[in-house]
């Protein structure tokens, strides 16, 4: 993953809310929840499209990013401590790629139609964790997000 730039560490939490509130009240950390919306993907060969909802903190990157837990998904879980480490790549097809070689299987795809995967991706590696690989077009949205969010 040549040039790889850490943009966030994500956490799947129940109740973002509530997570969102500690954070602050604990350590001072702002972050910006957004709207739920429904995300095309693609997850174990089937086209989906969860509602999710999605925060990052202000200022950074590196962000920390608070999703809600999707019930049912293989994606969304709360798991103990970190989700996922998301990284901002030149070419997500040909990282998605290469992780997949190096034995870090495709897990989730964004989808736009019948393309995918398209904006971002999600791999397991060996040891069991998520690696997120993120174009710059989605990481320029997602920091939009968070100037909107934050009135800037």
């Amino acid at each position: 993953m040549d040039g790889r730039v850490l943009h966030h560490v994500g956490i799947v939490v129940p109740d973002p809310d509530e997570a969102v509130a500690g954070l602050r009240e604990r350590y001072g950390i702002e972050v910006r929840m957004f709207e739920e919306r429904e995300y095309p993907c693609r997850i174990a060969d089937r086209d989906e499209a969860p509602v999710v909802r999605i925060g990052l903190s202000v200022g950074g990157p590196p962000h920390l990013e608070i999703l809600r837990a999707v019930p049912g998904s293989p994606i969304w879980t709360p798991v103990p401590g970190l989700h996922h480490l998301g990284y901002v790549v030149a070419d997500v097809p040909a990282e998605a790629a290469e992780l997949d070689t190096a034995g870090a299987p495709l897990v989730m795809a964004g989808r736009s139609g019948d393309r995918h995967p398209v904006g971002q991706t999600y791999h397991r590696d060996p040891i069991g964790h998520l690696v997120e690989l993120l174009d710059h077009a989605t990481a320029a949205r997602l920091a939009e997000r968070v100037a909107r969010a934050d009135g800037a």
